[in-house]
């Protein structure tokens, strides 16, 4: 059994190459770049969004994994971070369902989980240059879609535990429904937000979701189907 769940997760022993540098070297590293130029004559706004997205990983618990395992090398590094990646999108989830959202803490770590999300995928966009090439970009798209289930947890969690959606609300499942019909742009109006701050949030949620499809997917999307071009 620890055979099969070895070569189910990491494959073949020789994939698993030592890293070059650490995570916080790398990202060091890359704030350098970033402020020389030396990839990109980027300056004003552009400059210091790169520097922000770059600089504000050392923040969150993403870049403190990726420095943990990497040095049991890339493919455990790699599969380390699925896991969290996992762990982050069924979190909210747990929350939601358990009904544990009524504490102000859950709330405040689904923000902050929701936050790293948020700034991890505009980095893909923004400061791709900076990463190394990652081993599949269909791997790459499969995270992009388990941040999207995330994004949309993160909200529900939001939705329940500060009251937006008032007595509207049957069951804790409602509050789930209505985060994933505003991901989707749906929106039924068989449940809305109660107050502003509410409608703040949806309409928060309603661009950060047409951002992440629009931009985000269809940029992973060209990637596969050129990788597929270069198959055939």
């Amino acid at each position: 059994m620890k055979k099969f769940l070895f070569k189910l997760l990491f494959g073949k022993p020789e994939y698993n190459k030592p890293l070059k540098e650490s995570a916080y070297v790398s990202n060091r590293r890359n704030l350098v770049k970033i402020w020389n130029n030396e990839k990109h004559h980027d300056i004003g706004f552009e400059k210091m969004l790169r520097l922000f997205l770059v600089g504000t990983q050392f923040l969150f618990p993403g870049i403190h994994v990726r420095q943990y395992f990497g040095r049991f090398g890339i493919i455990r590094r790699n599969v380390a971070v699925e896991f969290f990646v996992l762990i982050k999108t069924m979190l909210p989830l747990f929350f939601i369902l358990s009904g544990l959202y009524v504490y102000k803490a859950t709330i405040v770590l689904s923000v902050y989980l929701l936050i790293e999300t948020i700034l991890y995928v505009a980095s893909l966009i923004f400061v791709a240059d900076m990463f190394v090439k990652p081993r599949s970009y269909r791997r790459n798209v499969l995270m992009l879609f388990l941040n999207y289930l995330e994004i949309s947890f993160c909200f529900a969690v939001i939705y329940a535990g500060l009251g937006l959606l008032g007595n509207q609300v049957s069951s804790n499942v409602d509050y789930l429904y209505f985060s994933i019909v505003t991901s989707t742009t749906i929106g039924f109006g068989d449940i809305h937000p109660v107050n502003d701050l509410g409608k703040i949030f949806v309409c928060t949620q309603a661009v950060m979701v047409v951002a992440f499809i629009v931009l985000f997917l269809n940029f992973f999307g060209s990637k596969v189907e050129t990788l597929d071009n270069q198959e055939d």
